[in-house]
């Protein structure tokens, strides 16, 4: 049998024991330690004995002891496995874990702490790459939440300018960056542009790390005074479109995973900034391809060039710019302008200088639309384009930069099509307008013109023609001398358009002037146009309406045929259609044997209205509502002057250009005679020939040279008084001067709309009227609002009689 190995003896034993043992006295003194301890630590017996076990204690460890260890030590009897760090003789640490016994000495009074340590640098080490393994787990799943939270926001993201708060964010979440900057690639400058408000422009020739990171399409790491900066190219498709740059105070390490991380910011943030403009690019194209339809729709249905130009500026304030100017002549003022209304600065019309003006044109007949720059004197960025068309410049067009501008949804393209969209539009309007006036020319041609003189009744016209329509009509009005005391008025419509139809026209006035002279009344006029109808084509259909009116008695006799019914308006302004002795067009086979007339008696002061349907038929209204708004437009403006009378009526009953039919409207004021108008301007100057008109029309009323000087010298001076004391000599104000004739009465009315002021002295007081009042028969003087002076005056044998 082999041999038994011999006893190992207790003190080895504890000597070479696979834990450290420690004898200490309760206050941590160290009484006895084994070798083992001693081989861990590298300490001999000897630097030992006699320390307190909490000297050889890390710092950590030694607060622990003092703290936890000891108090439990005395309270519990003992402690177990508590980590603990001891500091080696060289200064390392040895990771340990520590058993702590206390015995009490015979009488009963702790006297000894039997302590353990087991190594436990395996155990920790591990522990430590447990718990680097757990954090790393840790950030990477931060990192995926921050990546996922940065692909949600910017999938909201509708600018590419947002796209600089995600990346902020995660920055600073990330990384703990001090600061983050994003830049974007602008192509046009070959420069990165800062989306933060206090970066500055880089260009891509510069040294940096931005622009380094945008040339080499990877991540660029940089130490300098001011701290560490770590950038990104912000990618798509390997294409750069920005950087993002992590800023720190002060230098740090970053392992791979981090550096990815970036790497990876930078490629999603680049994705999503491809996305945001893509999507930007389609929203601009539709913005672009929807206003400029809009601006050719709304031009189209606007008539004449300079309404088409006046509508130019209107549709590209504020849209397209903070202001916009035509100018359609090579030189001169801007004939159109338009400002924005939120913009305070001055909207007046700006000059652009000969030479831009000279390059513009230049360029517009070389070629492709361009815009020249402009800069204003307040610094307001401007551009001038050619308004070309047909290979001729028109004039220009001025936009200075707006809002939407700036948001990019302006560009060369663009601008390019619309000044060519509207180039061509003021072309085509201007073609048209000068087709128009060819075919209106000949239209006036065709129409009476110079009516029979007669201080007894005044006649005015309105010609007003279709919209759409190029081509000269059919409608007529006339007015002739039937004998030396009656009148013929005559307005017709012949059915068509085009020279047919003028040509008729021509013939038919012709043919009523011929037949009216015969003196057989209205309806033998319009049996014999029946006649003449029935072998010539082109006037069968044509609806008339003719009138005499007697100027000694006022007898009007009437008859339409098929067409509107006259209007009177008598004095005071009430209306009556005239609904009598009406039958069918002309040629029509049933309306040929049943014509008939109307007569009344006209009250003078009455105006008789005749008109063609144009005026009183529009596309969804009824006949009878028009009507009704015709007789009251007229009673509305029955002291209307009459010169201005017909374009009032024709103005409230088709406002804007016009309607889809060609319209003629007659009015015939029937008085004893017209009275006498004038707005004087407040200026002495002017009493002169305020002097001449009266006089001259004072003698056309057959008044006499005594009367007129007279009437005229109380006239001049009451305007004189108006001038001087009403107004102060303001020449920016007017008198208004009326003068009717009354039987033998001659009725003046002065009135001005100023605050007398009190004469100056007493030899002023009073002299002008006082001259006023020894020359006229009654002086009423009413002070309101302003000053009226009422004054008479009989004049003939009434007046030598006084």
């Amino acid at each position: 049998m082999p041999a038994e190995p011999p006893e190992d003896s207790a003190e080895d034993l504890y000597d070479s024991a696979p834990c450290g043992y420690l004898s200490l006295r309760p206050d941590g003194t160290i009484v006895r330690v084994n070798r083992t301890f001693l081989d861990w630590t590298g300490y001999s017996r000897e630097q030992l004995a006699g320390r307190r076990v909490q000297e050889i204690y890390a710092a950590g460890s030694r607060i622990f002891h003092e703290t936890h260890v000891a108090p439990l030590l005395h309270i519990q009897g003992e402690v177990r496995e508590i980590a603990a760090e001891f500091r080696r003789a060289d200064g390392t640490r040895l990771d340990a874990l520590v058993n702590a016994l206390l015995r009490d000495g015979p009488a009963g009074t702790p006297a000894t702490v039997r302590m353990t340590v087991f190594d436990a640098t395996t155990r920790r080490t591990y522990e430590r790459e447990l718990l680097a393994e757990r954090r790393r787990a840790e950030r990477n799943a931060t990192r995926v939440r921050l990546l996922q939270e940065l692909v949600v926001s910017c999938a909201a993201i509708e600018h590419a300018e947002q796209i600089a708060g995600p990346i902020v964010q995660i920055g600073g979440e990330a990384f703990a960056a001090a600061r983050t900057g994003v830049w974007l690639l602008d192509p046009a400058e070959a420069a990165l542009r800062p989306l933060h408000p206090d970066g500055d422009l880089v260009s891509l020739d510069d040294p940096g790390p931005e622009a380094r990171a945008a040339a080499r399409l990877e991540v660029v790491r940089h130490t300098g005074e001011d701290g560490a900066r770590i950038v990104a190219p912000l990618l798509a498709d390997l294409r750069v479109l920005g950087v993002v740059s992590f800023m720190f105070t002060a230098d740090q390490s970053f392992d791979d995973g981090e550096i990815e991380l970036m790497r990876t910011i930078g490629r999603q943030a680049g994705q999503a900034l491809d996305r945001i403009r893509l999507l930007e690019e389609t929203t601009r194209r539709a913005w672009q391809s929807g206003f400029l339809a809009r601006l050719s729709r709304n031009l189209d249905e606007t008539v004449g060039c300079n309404g088409r130009a006046r509508r130019l500026v209107e549709l590209l304030v504020p849209d397209v710019a903070d202001y916009a100017q035509i100018d359609l002549a090579p030189a001169g003022e801007p004939a159109w302008r338009a400002a924005a209304p939120t913009d305070g600065r001055d909207a007046a019309g700006w000059t652009i200088p000969h030479d831009v003006r000279a390059t513009v044109h230049a360029a517009g007949r070389a070629g492709p639309v361009t815009a020249v720059p402009l800069i204003s004197t307040d610094g307001r960025r401007a551009m001038v384009l050619p308004l070309r068309a047909r290979n001729t410049v028109l004039g220009t067009l001025l936009l200075v930069a707006g809002d939407v501008a700036a948001a990019g949804n302006i560009g060369p393209e663009f601008l390019a099509d619309l000044a060519y969209r509207a180039g061509l539009s003021l072309d085509n309007a201007r073609l048209a307008e000068r087709d128009r006036e060819v075919a209106h020319t000949l239209q006036r041609s065709l129409l009476a013109g110079q009516w029979p003189k007669d201080p007894r009744y005044r006649v005015v016209t309105a010609y007003r023609p279709a919209v759409h329509s190029l081509e000269v009509g059919g409608d007529w009005y006339d007015v002739f001398a039937t004998s030396a005391e009656s009148v013929g008025i005559v307005v017709g419509d012949v059915v068509g358009r085009g020279l047919h139809a003028a040509s008729a026209m021509g013939q038919l006035r012709s043919a009523v002037r011929a037949l009216a002279t015969a003196r057989d009344g209205p309806a033998e006029v319009l049996r014999h146009m029946d006649d003449f109808v029935a072998s010539f084509a082109a006037g069968q259909m044509t609806t008339l309406a003719y009138a005499e009116l007697a100027l000694d008695t006022g007898e009007l006799r009437y008859a339409c045929a098929g067409h509107p019914p006259p209007l009177l308006v008598q004095p005071g302004g009430v209306p009556s259609f005239l609904w009598g002795a009406r039958s069918g067009p002309l040629g029509a086979t049933a309306a040929g044997r049943g014509r008939r007339e109307a007569a009344l008696t006209v009250p003078r002061g009455s105006r008789l209205l005749m008109y063609t349907d144009g005026l009183v038929e529009r596309r969804g209204e009824r006949l009878h509502q028009r009507l009704d708004r015709l007789a009251a437009l007229a009673a509305e403006h029955w002291q209307t002057p009459l010169a201005s009378l017909a374009g009032t009526l024709s103005d409230g009953m088709l406002p804007g250009e016009g309607g889809h039919d060609d319209m003629c409207l007659l009015a015939l004021d029937y008085a004893d005679a017209p009275p006498f108008r004038a707005d004087v301007p407040a200026r002495m100057s002017e009493l002169a020939g305020l002097r001449a008109a009266l006089d001259r029309w004072l003698g056309a009323q057959g008044i006499g040279d005594y009367d007129r000087f007279g009437i005229v010298l109380a006239t001049a001076e009451a305007v004189a008084n108006s001038i001087e004391h009403g107004y102060g000599l303001d020449e920016s104000r007017t008198v208004n001067v009326l003068a009717q004739v009354d039987d033998d009465v001659v009725a003046v009315r002065v009135a001005d709309a100023g605050q007398w002021r009190p004469p100056r002295s007493a030899l002023q007081r009073g002299r002008g009227l006082a001259l006023i009042g020894r020359l006229m028969d009654d002086l009423v003087i009413d002070r309101g609002s302003g000053t009226t002076v009422l004054m008479r005056r009989r004049f003939g044998d009434q007046a030598r009689r006084r």
